[in-house]
């Protein structure tokens, strides 16, 4: 396996890449036809259509040099500043996209049914995944706002989404005095990233993104710290452009998710509808806000609501929290009920949330340690989720994600066994998935699983030669 450096001039704007730069970049920017799968000796061959506009992008020069700034503490407005958007009334413009695939495979002796939403792709922005069904309505409206504000780690899948979606506003109207502006806040970068950005981050400011990084006081003063607060704006944050932006809180858990959620829903009840032959399904689903979990669980008990007690189907949706615990997972999912004014009350809130897995069957819990410490720790590198990585990957041909598909999987599967094991097991299979069909919802991630391999092989998990790094044609 070789590592490319090249030093690269772009001519607009007189924009000099460092070479460390372009190593990085070169991990982006994979030269494959579609998807690919490669065993252990090679752990990663990944290709998405955002992987086009990146090279587009590159080979058309329209980059600016890249925006970081820092907050103005001096400057406060108030909630009338922001561009209040009602997502019920622009959904009624979302033009949904072809189903995306359901594949069948064997994992442990057991067949599960993966909605392969990593192979869904919007039109223009290109997203995939559950980044692709949040940002189905934004990518639909009408009257498109002159800036998007957000907020999130550096490497966030929804900060390239967003930076994704800007960037293809700005292509239809061909860069005019209107340029649509994305503007993301995060932490204070560190002194290597900020130097070298690579990853998702390197993405997002190739495709115009505006960096504000804001000391760790001020972000979880205004932002609620790491696991997020009010899906509203902060009352202390102005807007880029007063009257003419619009608040996208972390992850997209807000309004503008709830038309895709309905549609993934319509997909996975006529799917089974067709192919289930009456049996139960579980839907299993990694959560970061949860926002696609609890979403995903009301429109499908919404559409069950529709049918009659003859023909209705048994379908019940699981969280797998990624980040944080059962305890931060409920608190997001009630957070964005309530404010998606889905229910009544904080006690019927509690009632329409799905159910959450705990990071262990009950007959193995009580080993001496807290929920947080049972469920992995988000964006740390384990070794226990890259072996699940590679199983997956090895046993079945499919590519997950470290952050969210790979950790997912790690706490199902310590909740069942083996098909051949069920009865004999000293451990038996959770009755969330005893007797019952798994679904898997992929939520795809694959843009940034480069940078996420690097990080593993910095822990010393992973060889080099296990991250495969292609270069890409010169600028």
């Amino acid at each position: 396996m070789l590592l490319c450096f090249k030093s690269q001039v772009c001519i607009r704007k007189g924009l000099t890449i460092a070479p460390y730069i372009m190593m990085m970049a070169s991990a982006l920017f994979i030269r494959n036809h579609r998807h690919r799968i490669h065993v252990r000796r090679s752990l990663l061959t990944i290709h998405s259509n955002l992987d086009d506009i990146m090279n587009e992008v590159l080979n058309l020069g329209n980059f600016s040099q890249f925006q970081f700034s820092t907050i103005d503490n001096n400057k406060r407005s108030g909630p009338e500043d922001w561009l209040a958007v009602d997502w019920n009334r622009e959904e009624q413009h979302v033009v949904a996209s072809p189903p995306s695939p359901v594949d069948q495979v064997w994992i442990r002796d057991r067949p599960v049914y993966i909605k392969r939403d990593d192979q869904l792709r919007l039109p223009g922005s290109q997203l995939s995944g559950n980044k692709a069904r949040k940002m189905l309505t934004l990518t639909c409206m009408q009257d498109f706002p002159d800036c998007i504000v957000s907020y999130g780690g550096p490497q966030s899948n929804a900060m390239l989404a967003l930076a994704a979606v800007v960037h293809f506003q700005n292509q239809k109207i061909n860069y005019a005095d209107n340029k649509k502006r994305f503007v993301y806040y995060t932490k204070k970068l560190p002194r290597f990233l900020r130097s070298q950005p690579n990853g998702n981050l390197f993405r997002a400011l190739l495709l115009g993104m505006e960096l504000v990084e804001v000391s760790v006081q001020d972000y979880n003063d205004l932002f609620g710290g790491d696991f997020g607060g009010s899906p509203e704006p902060p009352k202390n944050l102005p807007p880029p452009i007063p009257g003419k932006s619009i608040w996208i809180p972390q992850g997209g858990a807000c309004g503008v998710a709830v038309a895709g959620a309905k549609l993934l829903a319509e997909e996975i009840i006529s799917y089974w509808r067709d192919n289930g032959r009456g049996r139960p399904l579980t839907v299993a689903v990694p959560g970061g806000t949860c926002s696609t979990a609890v979403l995903l669980y009301n429109a499908i008990r919404s559409l069950q609501n529709e049918q009659t007690d003859e023909g209705k189907l048994d379908v019940k949706v699981l969280v797998i929290p990624c980040v944080g615990d059962d305890g931060y997972a409920r608190r997001q999912m009630a957070s964005l009920l309530s404010q998606t004014r889905q229910t009544g009350t904080n006690d019927g809130v509690l009632c329409e949330l799905p159910e959450i897995l705990p990071p262990y069957p009950e007959n193995m819990s009580g080993l001496g340690r807290s929920n947080t410490e049972q469920y992995v720790t988000f964006g740390t590198p384990d070794a226990s989720v890259l072996d699940v990585y590679r199983e997956i990957n090895d046993e079945c041909g499919v590519q997950l994600d470290l952050l969210y598909g790979a950790s997912a999987w790690t706490v199902l599967l310590r909740h069942w066994r083996s098909e051949l094991l069920w009865e004999s097991s000293e451990h038996p299979t959770s009755a969330n998935f005893q007797g019952r069909q798994l679904m898997y919802v992929h939520s795809g991630g694959l843009e940034g699983i480069n940078s996420q391999l690097l990080r593993y092989h910095y822990k010393g998990l992973v060889s080099i030669e296990d991250v495969q790094i292609l270069s890409q044609r010169r600028i």
